[in-house]
């Protein structure tokens, strides 16, 4: 029984000196994943020994959540976590018009935004028969497909394997 105690006690030790090591670690705290950024394999890997455990993977989990945790509660209501997205619209915005804003306004015309594949696109893969245009069928068999590719992008492994989570981005 004590054995079990001092290993139980010598896990949770080394798991929290993990995860301190990791938060410790130059460039990875709170402040960690703004701008795009992502860990480094040797930001990850705190105790340096070439490996990734789970202690030191929940330790960045651990992290984004505390920094989500605006009040500090151990808990993500619904204004933190709008907050949260709210900062990385600002951050996916203020990047696109520094990518695209060529004329340098601060703001993207038409002509500035970048080409996406848009309607043009949808019309020459869904025309089979390639008369230019698409009849009900084509549309109707252009959609299942679509749907079909989302559905399957969507039920693609459990939650753990989607990064699902409050403090997934």
């Amino acid at each position: 029984m004590k054995k079990r105690i001092l290993i139980a006690t010598l896990l949770t030790l080394s798991t929290a000196a993990a995860g301190t090591l990791a938060v410790a670690k130059p460039g990875f705290g709170p402040e960690f994943g703004r701008k795009h950024q992502k860990p480094s394999f040797q930001q990850l890997d705190a105790n340096g020994d070439g490996e990734l455990t789970q202690a030191e993977m929940q330790a960045l989990h651990q992290t984004r959540f505390e920094a989500a945790d605006s009040n500090g509660d151990g808990l993500l209501s619904a204004e933190e976590l709008n907050a949260k997205a709210q900062e990385r619209i600002a951050r996916r915005t203020a990047s696109m018009i520094e990518r695209f804003d060529t004329d340098g306004d601060g703001a993207l015309s038409a002509a500035e935004m970048p080409e996406r594949p848009g309607p043009h696109k949808f019309l020459e893969k869904a025309d089979t028969d390639g008369n230019g245009s698409i009849s009900k069928a084509e549309f109707d068999t252009a959609n299942a497909i679509i749907e079909a590719v989302m559905q399957k992008r969507h039920h693609r492994g459990g939650p753990e394997m989607r990064g699902a989570g409050p403090e997934a981005e």
